[in-house]
């Protein structure tokens, strides 16, 4: 794009009267409610022309007078050629460039599919909200504003930061510079109204909010806010849902950035830049493979312009023979002239490369195999790709989506009468291979589950219980409360002491057999004893005991008694 000279004026402090005439005319102010932005612009064009006339790059006196230049940011070509910046790296300021980002958004697919579709996944992939209570309706009002979220989270991503205003029913204006209240929105029907950090949106950077507890602590107490009637508006920050994109340091986000987060494109502009570039070669390259040269007699009278007639001429004998082409691939030429042709052979490469250089900006964006599909066949939601990428958009949701969600949340569980906070887990894109995973596990927890039943350990109460968690939370929790140890205890006491009057009842009915498994009477914690047999059986009691010993460690009652005191768990 050709910028051609424009003569700046020493003394020029005025516009054009014409354009200026025709500017208010359309939008005066006292027509239409954007007039007070178009008066601030033409302020601030009359203070561009005086800080140009005052350089002495620009004005007559220093000799420096501009002429003609050319530049384009994107294809980094002209004034504006960014080779040096694959090697040397510096502090740029586009992040801030909004009309770059404006004019990439509205000409190039891939930047406009780099800034909408992790958006739009981010969203789309949903949240999960644990606790006991029936969040239907939740879930339904989060799905009535999906359309409004998601704006949110574009404008966000394309300029750093965006803010959607909460506007209730029956709340006067005057009330939004207030902060909220629970009693003005219970029971009330809403909307949102999104705009993005540079149409109309003031904060007040040095008013910012003190109180710790509350989720915008740190940010700024109020925004002075363009509304969709073009007048400006005081709003608290309880009502407004603030969106900041990728972080940075403190030294730039409360200096450079004013408090919002980096553009989605800053850090990837060089992608872009080469991309065309790389694009635009090649282009010419194929453009240039088959070149076709006719030599003709007066040739040189019409590229000097001395020649109209025979310039008329030769066009329509070039006419007639793209003509003759056009229809039967035949050059027709007179025989005085000659045409020659030269084919460019070597092009094989050009795809792997392009290939390459989209591999890269793909991973510049964390969309690898997602930016443009997969280009070995297809994208497939088994693939690793998609994989990599539903990781990067639940990493995206934690960093820059909760803080939003989570206060939204809470303004639809105050709408809804709900006292409680909300607890929420934002799900996986990749559900499929997400539920497959969840179904194996849960027939695992399953089987664990059923032998600790079988043996007595929990009950059917809490084997569904558990179930259930895992399903709804994904977290096991098998409920062992002190109440249920002691019982567990007591039962395994009883059984043993129930065994020992057993047996005692069978000894006194037969003094003078032991049978062979039985607990030992004398040591009933000690296991059972072995048979001795009788030719060598001794007289006393106390002979049999040091001749046979319990196996150290063998014994039921001993690891009854561990369990009973905790060492067992």
């Amino acid at each position: 794009m050709s910028k051609k000279a424009v003569d700046i004026k020493t003394n020029q402090q005025d516009l054009n009267p014409a354009v200026e005439a025709a500017i208010k005319e359309a939008l005066g102010p006292g027509s239409h409610p954007m007039g007070n932005i178009v008066d601030t612009a033409l302020v601030n064009a009359e203070e561009i022309a005086k800080l140009a006339n005052q350089s002495k790059g620009v004005s007559k006196e220093g000799k420096g007078y501009i002429k003609d230049h050319y530049g384009n940011s994107l294809s980094a070509v002209g004034n504006e050629d960014r080779v040096q910046s694959f090697t040397n790296y510096g502090f740029s300021a586009d992040t801030l460039n909004w009309p770059l980002w404006l004019a990439l958004y509205n000409d190039s697919w891939v930047f406009r599919r780099a800034i909408d579709k992790p958006a739009q996944d981010m969203i789309v992939a949903g949240f999960t909200l644990h606790g006991d209570r029936d969040y239907s309706q939740v879930y339904k009002l989060v799905n009535k504003y999906k359309n409004d979220l998601t704006e949110l989270a574009t404008w966000g991503a394309l300029f750093g930061g965006a803010i959607a205003v909460l506007l209730f029913e029956g709340v006067k204006k005057e009330d939004l510079a207030k902060p909220l209240k629970k009693d003005q929105i219970k029971g009330k029907r809403f909307k949102l109204y999104v705009v993005d950090r540079w149409y109309g949106v003031s904060p007040t950077i040095n008013d910012l909010v003190g109180n710790m507890k509350d989720i915008d602590f740190g940010k700024p107490k109020y925004y002075e806010v363009t509304m969709a009637d073009g007048r400006t508006q005081r709003i608290h920050h309880s009502w407004i849902l603030r969106y900041e994109h990728r972080t940075a340091p403190k030294l730039i986000k409360n200096g450079q950035l004013q408090g919002w987060g980096y553009s989605e494109g800053s850090h990837i502009i060089n992608e872009l830049a080469r991309d065309d570039q790389l694009k635009t070669s090649i282009t010419s390259l194929v453009n240039k493979s088959l070149i076709e040269v006719v030599k003709m007699s007066g040739m040189r009278g019409v590229f000097m312009g001395t020649d109209s007639g025979n310039e008329t001429q030769l066009r329509k004998r070039l006419e007639m023979v793209n003509w003759a082409r056009t229809y039967n691939s035949i050059t027709l030429l007179d025989k005085d002239d000659d045409y020659n042709h030269f084919e460019l052979t070597g092009l094989s490469g050009l795809a792997e490369l392009m290939e390459k250089n989209m591999w890269l900006i793909s991973s510049a964006l964390e969309m690898q195999g997602i930016l443009f599909g997969d280009l070995k066949g297809g994208l497939s939601q088994e693939s690793d790709a998609f994989a990599r990428y539903a990781k990067t958009i639940l990493r995206r949701s934690d960093s820059f989506w909760r803080p939003v969600l989570y206060k939204f949340l809470k303004i639809i569980f105050i709408v809804l009468g709900y006292e409680d906070s909300p607890d929420f887990d934002f799900d996986s894109l990749n559900k499929t291979e997400e539920n497959k995973n969840k179904v194996s596990a849960i027939g695992d927890l399953s089987n664990m589950l059923g032998k600790l039943t079988e043996d007595g350990i929990i009950s059917k109460y809490q084997y569904a219980k558990a179930i259930k968690n895992f399903m709804n939370d994904e977290v096991i929790n098998l409920d062992f409360s002190d109440e249920l140890l002691n019982k567990l205890k007591l039962e395994e006491e009883q059984a043993i002491l129930d065994t020992i009057a057993d047996i005692g009842k069978r000894r006194n009915r037969e003094p003078n057999k032991l049978s062979s498994g039985e607990i030992n009477m004398s040591n009933p914690f000690g296991g059972t004893s072995a048979p001795v047999p009788s030719s060598t059986q001794p007289d006393t009691t106390e002979e049999i005991e040091s001749e046979q010993p319990a196996p150290e460690g063998s014994g039921e009652g001993e690891r009854i008694e561990n369990e009973g005191n905790g060492e067992g768990m």
